[in-house]
This record gives C-alpha cells, sequence and structure tokens, in this order.
C-alpha cells in the first residue's frame, strides 16, 4: 500500500488530470459502468429504474485528519466513504443504484495511495450493487485529501427520521460504543436489515448510528417525543470496555456517545413490537437486535429508563 503523502516524483502533482482520472476509473473497475452510463461525459445517462416509489439520496465524505489518519491505506480509507454512505440509505430501507465521486488532493498525495482508495471505493460498491456513474477531482492544498460520494437510491416508501409515535419500542441493531478501535473504518452497512425494516409498515421510524446513540436517538424523535432507554441494558461494545479500560471514560459513555457505530436505530408500533423482534431474528440470525426503550410524549430528549433523567452523554458534533 501506499503512503497517503509521498515523494514529489510518485505525487499526482506529476500527473495530468485526464491520467488521474483514468486511474481511479480502472481502479474502481466494475463499479464504474461504461460510458454514456458511467464516466466520459458531462453528465452520465442512467435508465429509469422502476418497481421503486422513491428515490433515497445522501452525500456524506472522508477527510484527512478527521475521519481516518495518514498511516491508513487507501483500499480502507476507500471502502469507508462507500459503506458511511450505504449506511444512510440502509436507514431509509433503499436499494442502492448510483453514485458520483468527488476528490479534492493535494498535490504530494501519492498517486498509488489514490488507485488504493479508488480499489476499496469500487469494491465496497460493486458489493452493494452500488454504481459508480461520474464525479470530479480537483486541486487541493498540499497535505489535503477530501473524498464525496453522493448516491442514490430507490425504496418501497419513505422510512426516515421523526416519525416515531408515542409508545413506540425502540430497537438497536448490533454493539455500541469503542469504534476507534476499528469499527469506524471495517464495517458492513446493514442494507439487508434495512430493506427488510422498509418492507414492514409496522417500523415507524429508522436511523442509522453515526454520531453516536445520545445523539442519534434525540435526531430520531424529533421535537414532540422522548425516547426512555435502558441504559444499563445496552448492548456495550467489547472495544467500548477495552477503551474504557485506556481513558478512564465509562464503558456505557462511550457506547452512548463515540459515534460511528453505523447500526440501524428503530421504532416500532408496540402492538407489533413482539412480532417484528421475533421476525427479524429469524431473518438476520447473526445481527444482534436489543429492545432499548420506549416512545413517549416530550420535547426531544433521550432519558435513562431507570430513574427518567436526560442523558448527560451528548454524542459527536462536528462543531463542538
Amino acid at each position: 500500500m501506499g503512503a497517503l503523502t509521498t515523494l514529489a516524483d510518485r505525487s499526482v502533482a506529476k500527473l495530468a488530470e485526464e491520467e488521474i482520472i483514468r486511474r481511479v476509473v480502472l481502479a474502481l473497475a466494475e463499479a464504474a459502468p461504461p460510458f454514456p452510463e458511467g464516466p466520459g461525459g458531462d453528465c452520465a445517462h442512467l435508465p429509469v429504474t422502476g418497481g421503486r416509489a422513491f428515490r433515497a439520496s445522501t452525500i456524506d465524505s472522508v477527510i484527512l485528519g478527521r475521519h481516518f489518519d495518514a498511516a491508513c491505506d487507501g483500499i480502507r480509507a476507500g471502502t469507508k466513504l462507500v459503506n458511511r454512505n450505504l449506511s444512510d440509505l440502509a436507514a431509509a430501507g433503499a436499494t442502492p443504484s448510483d453514485a458520483l465521486l468527488s476528490l479534492v488532493l493535494g498535490p504530494d498525495v501519492d498517486a498509488t495511495w489514490i488507485e488504493d482508495f479508488a480499489h476499496g471505493a469500487g469494491r465496497a460498491a460493486a458489493k452493494a450493487g452500488l454504481r459508480i456513474v461520474g464525479g470530479d477531482i480537483c486541486r487541493g492544498n498540499p497535505g489535503s485529501f477530501i473524498g464525496t460520494l453522493a448516491v442514490q437510491g430507490f425504496a418501497h416508501r419513505v422510512l426516515t427520521r421523526k416519525m416515531c409515535r408515542a409508545g413506540d419500542v425502540l430497537f438497536v441493531t448490533g454493539q455500541l460504543g469503542g469504534s476507534l478501535y476499528g469499527k469506524h473504518l471495517d464495517f458492513s452497512p446493514r442494507l439487508a436489515e434495512g430493506e427488510w425494516l422498509c418492507g414492514h409498515g409496522e417500523v415507524t421510524a429508522c436511523s442509522d448510528l453515526s454520531d453516536g446513540l445520545a445523539k442519534d436517538l434525540p435526531g430520531l424523535l424529533g421535537t414532540k417525543f422522548d425516547g426512555r432507554i435502558n441504559v444499563a441494558g445496552l448492548p456495550v461494545a467489547e472495544a467500548a470496555t477495552a477503551l474504557a479500560k485506556s481513558d478512564g471514560k465509562p464503558a456505557l459513555e462511550h457506547a452512548l456517545q463515540d459515534g460511528e457505530d453505523y447500526e440501524l436505530l428503530f421504532s416500532v408500533s408496540a402492538e407489533r413490537a413482539d412480532l417484528i423482534e421475533a421476525n427479524f431474528r429469524k431473518a438476520f440470525p447473526k445481527t444482534l437486535l436489543t429492545r432499548i426503550g420506549v416512545v413517549e410524549s416530550g420535547t426531544g430528549l433521550a432519558r435513562d429508563l431507570a430513574d427518567g433523567q436526560p442523558l448527560k452523554a451528548r454524542g459527536f458534533s462536528h462543531f463542538a
């Protein structure tokens, strides 16, 4: 794997823009369809996708120094860019369709690292059935790298945040916390689970956990409801426990606020919660599912089920 930045004779500054694009498209491999549906023109021209009523769109980035460091290899960084976007589609229950890739490269970025980045992005996209149909490359400041992906998918219905109701039951997939110990780079978006949830009208709202449960739960609730959660019963990851031993913070605090769990948080109507829980476990026996609390009238707070007090943990904020 090439280092992110390199000596001048191996940097992208030695390559023409057309050559960088050629290498990236080649490295994307089967994820990049041939022209005119793929790269090569001012716009990609795509056929209408039928059978699903709603188009779901999302956009997300990975930035050097924010989402990965200079020691991260290109394949893992490219994979993360695709998968964090796919996690948003999973929360919408959408099937991936197509995407546009934008790269801002410092002149000292290693050309081989960029090819590895495109390899990682291409493999992750192809695995999910996502086609990268075009994009943009431009020069940034020395020492900088930003990769952005704008993704489209299709869903049978609208499944999103702020659609829950009082009395709904709250669930979360997987384990929470400690993503810094590796999960923030190596995770699988819950696409199959999200599509399954979207197919069941009893599921009222859904969000992926990218900023931590303490922040993403209020985002799911909106301003008219509170979420009472069984904090003591949260599925705490072993990585959160290990991180707690390292930094002295409680493992539960890591589970609530570390972010980049990329699990699904969703609500289900109370009268159908038991059935949905049982059927989900049958459909996805390898995916941990935890019932964590209930929705009640309120003002958008996450509260501890034990005492009703608002959680002190706040989750990740880009501008804190």
